[in-house]
């Protein structure tokens, strides 16, 4: 059975559009599903860290451990600032202690309500 393999541009501007695809790609999916990839590679970098530390890579497992919450919270955290609540009634409890003592200045009021000041004034 012959297989006929056909020929791809291989020039220097396809691969300049191909890589630049590939980037755009990636940049517009860490955009929109930022906060829960990095929630979800934080978990992933949990359960390698529970196979380490069960075939005795301790070391690995700590790293892995540190990462992994590292991510979490971060993705975590993103995603309040994003969306404006809490992903889990876990994640609440564990970061509303330390949001709350971010905000130390008083907040502003939302864009439309200045903007309905200023007319009415």
């Amino acid at each position: 059975m012959a297989v006929h393999r056909g020929t791809g541009h291989t020039g220097l501007l396809a691969s300049i559009v191909a890589i630049s695809g590939l980037i755009c790609l990636l940049v517009w999916g860490a955009w929109r599903f930022g906060p829960t990839i990095t929630r979800y590679c934080g978990m992933a970098s949990w359960w390698a860290a529970w196979a380490c530390g069960s075939q005795g890579g301790y070391g690995y497992m700590v790293l892995l451990l540190v990462l992994g919450t590292g991510s979490w919270a971060c993705g975590t955290v993103w995603y309040v600032k994003r969306r404006g609540h809490w992903p889990s009634p876990l994640s609440q409890r564990v970061f509303t202690r330390m949001h709350v003592r971010q905000r130390t200045k008083p907040s502003t009021p939302p864009r439309t309500a200045r903007r309905w000041r200023r007319w009415t004034h």
